[in-house]
Parts: structure tokens; C-alpha cells; sequence
């Protein structure tokens, strides 16, 4: 059952993404869809071509005979979906919170180098600088998300901006060091 869901899923992102899918839909199918498409009565507007696709793929679906297989078919379908969404989801937390874990420990490093370059001590700002910057916890960050279930981050903006900003601030402190060596 798992391995059929995560084969309807695969075919669902390739027909939503516009790739092409060689299955012909049905004439309930295309019914039902165009009726949703087209209808005053439904609440909320289908896509017709997402549905005829979507439906299309699906052998439940096809082999429908009437709209209450339909519905089930698309309701199947809908589970499928929102259990694989909700599986990317509670990997994106778990990696987030990995995440989150080493931006405290590098933002705690990078203000006390703060406090260090305010109270003159530069040798010891540009070490605490350097070691964030050899860390490399956004980097870390990217790749713990990009690996895991969700194969996306949601973050890699800001992953980019504090992995160099981290080495700008290394840098300059580096040079302010040399500077006044």
C-alpha cells in the first residue's frame, strides 16, 4: 500500500509540475472534473486539468465506475498526500531544531566576540569570530536539510547570508588585529 501511495505521489508532483504523464483519463473522470471546473454549485474551483491529471493516474480512480469510487479514489489520494506532507513537515521541524541548536551556540559565540571588540579585547573577539566562521553551522544547517526527507530548505537565504557574514566579521577582525600588531 505504502509503495503504491508513494508512486501516486511521484505521479502527482510530475502531472502538477506539467510533465507528462501517459495515462488517459477515463470519461467520468473528465466528467467530474469539467463539472467541477465549471460548476456555480461547488463551493470551492478545481482546476480541471489538475484533476483530470491527478485522477488520471491513479487506478482507483480510473477504474471508477461512479462519483462515489471517485470521491473515495480522491479522498485516498488526499491521505496520501497530507501523510507525505506530513512526514516532510516533522523532518523539517526535527532539522530545524538542529539547526536552531547550533545558531544559538554561534550567536552566543559572536556576541561575546561583540562585547570582546567593544571592550578592545581584538585577539579575543577574532578568535570567537574565527571559530564561528570554521564552524560553519549554516553550511551544516543547508546540508542536514537538504539531506533529509524534505530535500529542501527553507532557510538557505539566510543559511548564505550568515555564512558570510560570519567571515566577513572573522575577517575584519583579523585585520584589526594585524593592524594594530
Amino acid at each position: 500500500m505504502a509503495t503504491q501511495q508513494i508512486a501516486l505521489l511521484l505521479l502527482l508532483l510530475a502531472a502538477a509540475h506539467g510533465l507528462s504523464v501517459a495515462v488517459s483519463p477515463t470519461p467520468i473522470i473528465n466528467t467530474t472534473c469539467a463539472a467541477l471546473a465549471h460548476s456555480p454549485n461547488v463551493t470551492v474551483h478545481v482546476d480541471y486539468e489538475f484533476c483530470v491529471r491527478a485522477l488520471s493516474v491513479d487506478p482507483a480512480s480510473s477504474s471508477a465506475t461512479d462519483a462515489r469510487g471517485l470521491a473515495a479514489a480522491a479522498a485516498s489520494l488526499t491521505v496520501a498526500n497530507l501523510t507525505s506532507t506530513e512526514h516532510i513537515i516533522a523532518d523539517l521541524v526535527h532539522n530545524l531544531g538542529r539547526c536552531l541548536t547550533d545558531y544559538r551556540e554561534i550567536n552566543g559565540m559572536v556576541r561575546h566576540a561583540l562585547d570582546d571588540i567593544r571592550g578592545g579585547r581584538g585577539a579575543d573577539a577574532s578568535e570567537k569570530l574565527l571559530q564561528v566562521a570554521k564552524a560553519n553551522a549554516p553550511a551544516w544547517c543547508d546540508l542536514i536539510l537538504i539531506e533529509g526527507d524534505a530535500k529542501r530548505n527553507p532557510i538557505d537565504q539566510e543559511n548564505h547570508n550568515a555564512d558570510f557574514l560570519s567571515v566577513i566579521a572573522s575577517g575584519i577582525a583579523e585585520l584589526m588585529l594585524h593592524s594594530h600588531g
